[in-house]
């Protein structure tokens, strides 16, 4: 699998790919794979990138779609990371359909469980939170979901793409409270 460049854009904070088409495909493969996939974990990594691949294009209702599906079967046959990690994706949709009703309750519930897991869930869990309120506006509550990730991050020296994204996020929402006042 070729790697498919991606960047955020600092305003949106929204992913950005490069090549397009890549991610196309890329979709294409994850959806013959996972009729196939050798065991319940290969199918859930699957299910997994291919509801964010579908998000990160803007192909929100497929997303919306398989982001359902793919809860459903954590919930069968996934352990607790990966049930949380399907809810969190799901709850990153519908945060992009401006769903703001169903994605804060999904991310209340996230946040509230957070003791289970450990660092890198929950730096993950904080990000997504934090682009969920700063998608709303609230800018004080995305501060300090995005400075938590940060600081986790930076701590258990996350890769730097994951601590340059939590820089960035933190950025637009300090500039977010300074256009708002």
């Amino acid at each position: 699998m070729r790697e498919l460049e991606v960047s955020y854009d600092p305003d949106t904070l929204r992913e950005v790919y490069a090549d397009q088409a890549a991610v196309r495909e890329r979709i294409s493969d994850l959806r013959a794979s996972i009729p196939t996939a050798s065991d319940s974990v290969a199918e859930l990594l699957a299910r997994g990138e291919l509801v964010a691949r579908l998000r990160g294009l803007g192909d929100l209702d497929d997303a919306l779609a398989e982001g359902r599906l793919a809860l459903q079967r954590a919930e069968l046959v996934g352990t607790p990371v990966q049930q949380h990690l399907a809810v969190l994706r799901l709850a990153h949709v519908l945060q992009w359909r401006a769903e703001f009703a169903e994605s804060n309750l999904l991310f209340t519930d996230l946040l509230t469980s957070l003791d289970r897991f450990g660092p890198v869930i929950e730096a993950f869990t904080h990000q997504r939170a934090g682009e969920n309120a700063y998608d709303q506006r609230h800018y004080p509550e995305a501060i300090e979901h995005f400075a938590r990730a940060l600081a986790i991050r930076r701590e258990f020296e996350a890769p730097e793409d994951q601590i340059a994204s939590s820089r960035l996020a933190l950025d637009a929402a300090e500039r977010g409270v300074k256009g708002s006042t």
